[in-house]
């Protein structure tokens, strides 16, 4: 088995960076990590490097496959009036405008083809870290799960928050949700 942990990125700030209170998410997150990785790999944004920053980690690839994606681009208009007027996020919206879901479903496709390719390069029972986006985060792990919906994460994952994909040979074998304990 091998297993490539993706988090989102920590929150950020007015800039392109993490802000204060995403530092101390990050900081917080340092529980979640396992006690070694193989390989660390980023985002190329910037609050995605420096968030791996702050979890601790000063030598990582960065990688074009994770940067920022809007798994529903093409209906971003569409699912994002809905998201308003249901009063939910954009991405619990998607499931009501089914191109949209087709859409995103195809991007998550794309986005654990990456996933898939960085657990390549990893030895039995290695461990990778990435630190990407949410969104496209989400859009990937579905297709651990059962019926592809997004309760079967537990909702959207947030800030500093996780999935593990875990891997027997090139086949998902499963998933698991990393979510920061409740202060």
């Amino acid at each position: 088995m091998k297993f490539v942990e993706v988090y989102r990125h920590s929150k950020r700030g007015a800039g392109k960076g993490v802000s204060e209170e995403g530092r101390e998410l990050a900081v917080r997150a340092r529980a979640l990590l396992a006690s070694h990785y193989d390989l660390c790999v980023s985002s190329p944004k910037e609050r995605a490097r420096e968030t791996l920053d702050v979890l601790g980690f000063e030598r990582y690839e960065v990688d074009e496959a994770f940067n920022a994606v809007n798994p529903w681009e093409p209906y971003d208009a569409e699912v994002t009036k809905l998201a308003k007027e249901r009063g939910t996020i954009p991405l619990a919206a998607c499931w009501e405008i089914p191109e949209a879901l087709s859409y995103l479903r195809m991007q998550g496709e794309t986005f654990l083809g990456a996933v898939k390719r960085i657990a390549r390069k990893l030895p039995e029972e290695g461990r990778a870290l990435v630190v990407s986006h949410g969104g496209i985060l989400e859009a990937a792990a579905l297709h651990g799960c059962p019926r592809y919906d997004l309760a079967e994460l537990g909702g959207e994952i947030g800030f500093c928050e996780a999935v593990v994909f875990k891997f027997d040979d090139d086949k998902l074998a499963g998933i698991e949700v990393k979510r920061l304990a409740a202060t």
